[in-house]
């Protein structure tokens, strides 16, 4: 059993190195996932320095994500993610920790609206061009468009296809190996799969490629659970 864990481990690991949203707005989602992570960490420490640190941790992040929060167009969620780095940033300057408390309270709270407005963002109105401007596209820049959507569809679905092995192998974990192991083993993954979510410049492949087995991974870890009632 520890030979098949050992061997799902690399085997996960080798995918994760090699490849990797389709849309903007999943990436902002997943980087502002961490955010609050780490909001939430800094909430519970009781030294006011450890709060400090976690929430640096949780404005480097905002502050590095700023082109996935544009790409993703959602005014709503940005207006949320810019009180939350003032509050956050204000948190880091004050000198009582119940103050700190406060202020990371709020911009928690301000987090949390972020990543429903992102939700909400598909269901917002699109605005379309009008009948005349529509008309006046050239053709070219049309097939163009349609000729790149058809490689972008390609390359997702090989990367699901890729996938596909990675699924089956921890789904075998979550089956076979003890439970506390196994969450080590998908916790790890995930983890890796969200700082790589982080980079700014990873490639299209990449990123869709790592916020598929992020997805794909905090479903076994739902199957898990706890591990309470599995020791």
């Amino acid at each position: 059993m520890k030979i098949l864990h050992v061997m799902l481990y690399s085997i996960a690991l080798l995918l994760l190195s090699s490849f990797a949203p389709g849309e903007a707005c999943s990436y902002a989602g997943s980087n502002m996932n961490y955010v609050k992570a780490r909001t939430e960490e800094a909430l519970q420490m009781d030294d006011i320095n450890k709060a400090r640190f976690y929430a640096y941790k949780a404005i480097k992040v905002i502050q590095t994500s700023t082109n996935r929060f544009n790409d993703c167009g959602c005014k709503d969620a940005a207006i949320n993610i810019e009180e939350s780095l003032i509050s956050l940033k204000a948190a880091t300057k004050s000198t009582s920790l119940n103050g700190t408390r406060i202020l990371l309270q709020e911009a928690l709270q301000q987090i949390i609206d972020a990543l429903d407005a992102l939700d909400q963002h598909e269901m917002h109105d699109v605005v379309f061009p009008s009948k005349d401007i529509a008309m006046n596209v050239e053709v070219g820049m049309e097939a163009e468009l349609i000729a790149n959507e058809l490689e972008k569809n390609e390359l997702y679905e090989q990367i699901d296809n890729s996938l596909a092995k990675y699924s089956k192998s921890i789904n075998a974990v979550v089956d076979s190996v003890n439970c506390l192991e196994a969450r080590a083993f998908a916790n790890t993954i995930y983890t890796r799969c969200e700082q790589q979510l982080l980079k700014p410049n990873l490639s299209e492949g990449k990123k869709y490629y790592n916020l598929r087995t992020k997805e794909i991974t905090a479903k076994a870890l739902l199957r898990l659970g706890d591990c309470g009632s599995k020791q």
